[in-house]
């Protein structure tokens, strides 16, 4: 009853589920959250008007939209649409979910019109774009998945990890690196902690660790979720710098009287219950750890090594850890998921998070500067994130890696934590006969400086390695990069050279690929060939060039009023990049003895309706190795093609608009002859791709079939003379 109180007239829920559309003016509350094809915005209500009449009201609408075009925070906007109660869904309640953060309408798909623009408060505005501006260094300094990550550890901007990345993350047990909750504060807390004692001493450490956690809270965009940890972890430190350490508690538990108070249901949310929990662990279980852990170092060490031993475990390992022993119940109990090797794979990614979040935060700063300067720290920051990914990757691929327990009764969570109540109880009883962590002392080699140093200079040389590593090979490389249901194909030319023809439906997925085929160090494209502006081959490139330098583009010669294609059109003008239309008959040299023909748009789809017939025909030549990369060019344009007489016979052909039956006609087939067809498809669409009827007609004249949704991306690689295939699965 307190997710939905009673509403009055001059309360925007009061009309939610009316039969018939309203016209709602408002403000964007917030900055809008960006997923792959929608969007949604926090809504701040002004003004409604039904049935003629227009009243002012108040309250939050979350409004769902498609991506483009885009709004900001600040935008005043008119919308005409339904207002609706969120659902109440089996296991989930997203109208509690919404409740609790003050919302209790939903919209869907409204009309909207921007009226204003710049009308949010100044502070929050600079703010904004300030985070803005720090996440667009991100990803022009880093190539995928590694911004995503430093965007969700940084910023706690999660949106473009790809799901099945993220999915890996709670798998394991370790999203919490990602998740701006009491983890990452802890973390952020014990860092400056540490860098304090030694910058400034012990009595000053507290006082640089509250303005550590008041930037990374500003950093991160303060929203009430990082708040809540914030004043949590501000408290404690706060505490222990007026020489009151015993107080923590009494302050936790204050500051989450304060937010109840201020929330009532915040009691029930569950990053706030994350958040509680994780710095209860700060106060009450690391003590207890590292005694227990102390003793049973000296069992196996002598004193002093065990000492030097705890000393590298009390810096982070046994703050994060009692985060995490404290916080587990509480997952288990919300999500219904035990991963079994999560402090496997904690142990195995903790050590560099502080890495990546200081030199990560450095590397934004310095590119806010002078973007080489951070691309150079990016390079260094790489190395740490690419090892979190890829212990995190591994461990998931463990077939024990994550338990499902279902509903996990409330009794048991109440048992867990009395018996964890139980064991600090007991351990504090015990005598204390090893000393606090604060007198382990680090060797002088082991010195934080010292470990700087070597750790800095051990990156370099990596990173150089890799740089190294990565240098072109002298073939060609054609990479049918699977990315859902539509096309993304990446040339890469013998002199490393890259050529890119079509995005695919999804940013996410295309930067993700592009990062796993490009060298790390290179930001450019030099052609970026758009077939045509359906979204299946569009969507992902609109987001191109805030990342990459596009050298030239190539588009088709129609052009459609979507918001998609203006929103590419602006895009391609931001970044300076002029589009070239392409023609029949266009000839590329692309340098190496690799040349580059446009068999289409030609005569046949000049008074084509059908936006596929407008598709740009590419026939890519190597020496002895050709492959024909149509587009989604139907049956009438591969007849005009036909009978234009045009070069078609290819190597390795591309099938035509994902194997559907309106393509791939059999007398164009026969006259392509491909060796090798590769189908660039999405598992289990909708639209029944690739056809049966089609399938047929590729085994009947003998050409190998291989489609990413089986094979994943597929690579093929070539001298002029062999051809070699490379498939993700």
């Amino acid at each position: 009853q307190l997710a939905q109180p009673s509403f009055t007239a001059s309360d925007l829920a009061y009309y939610n589920d009316l039969p018939h559309p309203v016209a709602l003016t408002g403000l964007v509350a917030d900055a809008p959250d960006t997923r792959d094809s929608v969007l949604y915005l926090h809504l701040r209500a002004e003004t409604l008007t039904l049935q003629g009449t227009t009243r002012p009201v108040h309250g939050e609408a979350l409004v769902r939209l498609p991506r483009y075009p885009e709004y900001r925070y600040g935008d005043r906007l008119r919308l005409v649409g339904r207002l609706e109660t969120p659902p109440v869904f089996e296991d989930f309640s997203y109208r509690d979910y919404l409740a609790r953060r003050g919302v209790y309408t939903l919209i869907r798909r409204p009309t909207v019109t921007r009226l204003e623009s710049g009308q949010g408060h100044p502070f929050w505005t600079g703010l904004l774009a300030f985070k803005a501006a720090a996440s667009q260094v991100i990803n022009r300094i880093l190539d995928e998945p590694y911004a995503s990550l430093l965007n969700g550890i940084l910023l706690g901007i999660r949106s473009g990890i790809p799901p099945a990345l993220y999915e890996e993350f709670n798998l394991t047990g370790t999203s919490h690196i990602i998740v701006i909750s009491g983890s990452n504060i802890s973390l952020i807390a014990a860092i400056f902690l540490l860098l304090g004692q030694k910058l400034a001493g012990k009595r000053y450490a507290p006082l640089l660790t509250l303005a550590g956690i008041g930037l990374y809270t500003l950093l991160v965009g303060a929203d009430a979720a990082v708040l809540r940890a914030a004043v949590m972890g501000g408290l404690w430190v706060l505490s222990i710098w007026v020489g009151r350490p015993g107080l923590a508690l009494n302050t936790l538990f204050a500051s989450g009287l304060l937010l109840s108070l201020h929330n009532p249901l915040i009691l029930w949310d569950v990053g706030f219950q994350l958040s509680f929990l994780a710095t209860l662990g700060l106060i009450v279980l690391v003590p207890p750890l590292e005694r227990l852990i102390f003793g049973w170092l000296t069992r196996l060490l002598r004193r002093d090594r065990a000492g030097t031993v705890m000393a590298l475990l009390s810096e982070l390992l046994v703050v994060t850890l009692a985060a995490q022993i404290i916080t587990a119940p509480l997952i288990v109990y919300q999500f219904g998921r035990l991963s079994l090797v999560s402090l496997l794979t904690n142990l195995l990614i903790l050590p560099v998070q502080p890495p990546i979040m200081t030199v990560g935060g450095l590397a934004v700063l310095a590119g806010l500067v002078w973007l080489p300067a951070g691309q150079a720290l990016g390079w260094l920051v790489r190395l740490p994130l690419a090892w979190s990914v890829a212990m995190v990757e591994w461990t998931a691929r463990w077939p024990f890696a994550s338990l499902d327990l279902g509903r996990v009764p409330l009794w048991l969570l109440l048992a867990l934590y009395i018996l964890l109540a139980g064991w600090v109880w007991w351990m504090n009883r015990r005598p204390a006969d090893p000393p606090p962590a604060g007198r382990f002392k680090m060797p002088a080699l082991a010195a934080a400086e010292t470990r700087l140093w070597v750790g800095g200079a051990g990156a370099v040389a990596l990173a150089v390695w890799l740089a190294v590593a990565s240098l072109p090979d002298g073939r060609l490389h054609v990479a049918v990069l699977d990315v859902g249901q539509g096309d993304a194909i990446l040339v890469t030319l013998p002199d490393g050279r890259q050529m890119l023809v079509d995005g695919g439906p999804s940013p996410t997925a295309l930067v993700w690929r592009l990062g796993q085929q490009m060298p790390f160090w290179d930001r450019t494209l030099e052609l970026v060939v758009n077939t045509h502006p359906d979204a299946d081959h569009l969507a992902g490139l609109v987001e191109l060039p805030a990342r990459y330098r596009l050298e030239q583009v190539l588009v088709s010669d129609v052009a459609v009023s979507e918001a998609l294609y203006r929103q590419w059109e602006q895009a391609l003008a931001s970044a300076g990049a002029a589009p070239i239309t392409a023609r029949q008959g266009m000839q590329v040299n692309l340098g190496n003895g690799v040349s580059l023909s446009v068999l289409n748009p030609g005569p046949a789809s000049a008074g084509a309706d059908e936006v596929n017939n407008h598709s740009v025909v590419l026939r890519l030549a190597y020496g002895q190795v050709s492959f024909l990369l149509p587009g989604d060019v139907e049956a009438p344009v591969e007849q005009a093609m036909l009978e234009a007489g045009l070069p078609l016979r290819a190597t390795v052909l591309k099938s035509p608009h994902h194997g559907s039956k309106t393509s791939s006609s059999p007398a164009w087939l026969e006259a392509v002859d491909p060796q090798v067809v590769a189908v660039s498809v999405g598992a289990d669409n909708r639209f029944g791709h690739p056809s049966p009827e089609v399938l047929a007609r590729y085994e009947a004249i003998g050409a190998a079939v291989l489609r990413t949704d089986e094979r994943g991306t597929i690579e093929f690689i070539t001298d002029g003379r062999s051809l070699w295939v490379e498939t993700a699965r």
